[in-house]
C-alpha cells in the first residue's frame, strides 16, 4: 500500500523530532567499541551488535557539531567500508552491522567509531500504560563500560515514543479546502530527571513553527536501517530540497506523569522518569482533490 497523508506526518515528524533534539539539545554522545555477534533481524546477514543504540545518522549534526556518524567499521585493524570484505550494511535504528558472510572466529576484530543517541526515537501505537508499566526496558550502558552487542529485542531507554492519537478535517473554504487537525503524543523515558525538563523545555518553545513535511519517495533510510540509495542523510539538506510543505505546531502541551493516579499500578520500570509531550498540528489542504 503506498503512503498516506497520515503516514507521511508521522514520518516527517520523527525525523523533525530526532534532529531537533539532536541540534538545540546537542542529545548525542561520541563512543568507540566493539561489534558482537548477535541474533539477526534478517536472513542472509551475519549480524554484529554495538552495546548502545541508536546511532546519529544525521550528517547535518556532524558538520554543526561534530557527531561521528559511523560509515566504515574497522576489521582486523583495517578500514573497511560497505561493499568491502562482505561489509553489506549499517543499521542506524538498531546499532548494528551486517555482513553477507560470518567474520566471527576467535582472532577476529570488528569495531567502530559513532555517535550515540541520548534519546532513542520510535513510532508506536501501544496504549501509555503498556509502555510505562508493563514494558520491561534496559537503561542504556555508559560509554566507559565493557558490555557485549545488544539483541535485537532488548528495548533501552532513555527512549520518545511518538504516537498519532487522532486527527480530523475541519471546511474552512469553498472547493474542498479543509484544516486538518492531528494530536501527536511524544511519551517521554529518561533515566534523570535532568534529561527529562531539558527534553520538554526544547519541544515546549517549538510552538508556532512549522515541520516539513518529507515525500515518501524521499524518505532516507532502506528496509535495513541504512542509507537508501548510499545518499548520505542530512536532514536539513533533505527537509530544504525536497519539502514543498509542512504541518503548523499550534498548540504543545507538556505533563510529567506520576502521582496519585498511579501509586496502585505495578511498574515495572521504578527508576524511569517520564512525560508526555502531546503537539496540536494542523495544515490547509484539499484532501478530495
Amino acid at each position: 500500500m503506498i503512503a498516506q497523508y497520515d503516514n507521511i506526518v508521522m514520518s516527517s515528524f520523527m525525523l523533525w523530532f530526532d534532529h531537533t533534539l539532536l541540534d538545540k539539545g546537542k542529545a548525542f554522545t561520541n563512543t568507540s567499541s566493539f561489534f558482537y555477534d548477535v541474533d539477526s533481524l534478517y536472513n542472509g546477514y551475519n549480524t554484529y551488535g554495538s552495546p548502545f543504540r541508536q546511532f546519529v545518522a544525521d550528517e547535518s549534526i556532524a558538520n554543526k557539531h561534530g557527531a561521528d556518524v559511523i560509515n566504515h567499521v574497522t576489521l582486523n585493524n583495517n578500514t573497511t567500508v560497505r561493499g568491502a570484505s562482505n561489509f553489506a550494511n549499517i543499521n542506524y535504528e538498531q546499532g548494528q552491522v551486517y555482513f553477507s558472510s560470518s567474520v566471527s572466529s576467535p582472532n577476529t576484530t570488528l569495531s567502530g567509531d559513532y555517535a550515540v543517541k541520548d534519546f532513542n526515537i520510535y513510532i508506536t501505537n501501544e496504549l501509555e500504560e503498556k509502555l510505562l508499566f508493563e514494558t520491561q526496558f534496559k537503561t542504556r550502558n555508559t560509554t566507559n563500560t565493557t558490555a557485549t552487542g545488544l539483541p535485537p529485542s532488548t528495548m533501552t531507554y532513555p527512549a520518545v515514543f511518538l504516537k498519532n492519537n487522532g486527527s480530523k478535517n475541519e471546511p474552512v473554504a469553498f472547493g474542498g479546502q479543509d484544516q486538518t487537525e492531528m494530536d501527536l503524543r511524544a511519551i517521554v523515558l529518561s533515566d534523570d530527571q535532568y534529561k527529562l525538563d531539558a527534553v520538554s523545555s526544547i519541544f515546549r518553545d517549538r510552538v508556532r513553527t512549522f515541520v516539513p513535511l518529507i515525500p515518501a519517495a524521499d524518505m532516507p533510510f532502506n528496509a535495513l536501517g541504512d542509507f537508501k540509495d548510499n545518499q548520505q542523510y542530512n536532514y536539513t539538506g533533505l527537509a530544504d530540497t525536497t519539502s514543498k510543505t509542512g504541518v503548523f505546531i499550534d498548540n504543545v502541551y507538556t505533563s510529567k506523569i506520576g502521582g496519585v493516579t498511579y501509586t496502585q499500578k505495578t511498574n515495572v520500570n521504578p527508576d524511569v522518569f517520564s512525560m508526555v509531550i502531546d503537539f496540536e498540528l494542523s495544515d490547509f489542504r484539499f484532501p478530495r482533490v
